[in-house]
């Protein structure tokens, strides 16, 4: 049975499915409000070069470097008037390995906890 099992391959371990380093935050902040924070939090806290600044559509991504070999997007979402959730997530090259954790996503989620209602720690 084993030789079955190396023959289709069944015997090897398994490689991380797809996912990205990322974190879910719901912050005790009107969207404007939020929305201002993580994108002051990319330029103080990260230093990071900011791509994309889009407020209606709740969508900020930054890179990092000359080649943006990792990038950072915040996706936020109104949950209510004092309510905003936040979507952190890294980006990385195609074909360049994907790390288990990414120290720009905790530094974001870091810089916007105080504010956090509820937080997940991937």
């Amino acid at each position: 049975m084993s030789f079955i099992l190396r023959w289709l391959g069944l015997d090897r371990a398994k490689a991380p499915v797809g996912l990205r380093p990322h974190r879910d935050l719901e912050l005790a902040l009107p969207y404007d409000a939020a929305y201002d924070k993580a994108l002051e939090a990319f330029d103080l806290v990260l230093g990071a070069n900011v791509w994309i600044d889009d407020r209606r559509a709740g969508l900020i991504e930054a890179g990092f470097g000359l080649v943006n070999t990792e990038r950072v997007r915040a996706t936020l979402q109104a949950g209510g008037d004092a309510l905003t959730r936040v979507h952190v997530e890294a980006f990385y090259p195609a074909g360049a390995a994907v790390p288990e954790s990414s120290r720009y996503v905790d530094a974001l989620a870091a810089a916007l906890e105080p504010d956090a209602i509820r937080s997940n720690p991937v």
